[in-house]
C-alpha cells in the first residue's frame, strides 16, 4: 500500500480539487448557486491536493531526508489531522 501511495497519492489528491472545482464551476454557471458551501468545498479541495503532494513528497524522500521513519510518520499524522481539522473548521 505504501507503495501506491508513493506513485499515486499526488494525483489522487489532484483528482480530487479538479472535481471540487469542476463542481464549483458546474453550480457558479449552471445551477446558479445552489450548494451553499460549495466556496468552502473548493478550499477544502485544495487544501486535500496540497496535504497529498506534500505527503507523497515526504514518502518519496524528497522531504526531511535525515529524520527516520517513526518521525516521518509523526509529520505524515500531523498534516492528515491539520488537513481534516481545517476543512471542519471551514464548513462550520
Amino acid at each position: 500500500m505504501r507503495e501506491w501511495f508513493k506513485k499515486h497519492l499526488g494525483w489522487l489528491g489532484f483528482g480530487i480539487w479538479m472535481t471540487c472545482t469542476l463542481l464549483f464551476v458546474l453550480d457558479e454557471f449552471m445551477l446558479k448557486n445552489t450548494i451553499p458551501i460549495i466556496e468552502e468545498l473548493l478550499m477544502i479541495g485544495f487544501l486535500i491536493m496540497g496535504g497529498a503532494s506534500f505527503i507523497q513528497g515526504i514518502l518519496n524522500d524528497k522531504y526531511f531526508t535525515k529524520y527516520s521513519d517513526k518521525v516521518k510518520n509523526g509529520i505524515i499524522v500531523f498534516i492528515t489531522s491539520t488537513t481534516i481539522g481545517m476543512s471542519y473548521f471551514l464548513i462550520l
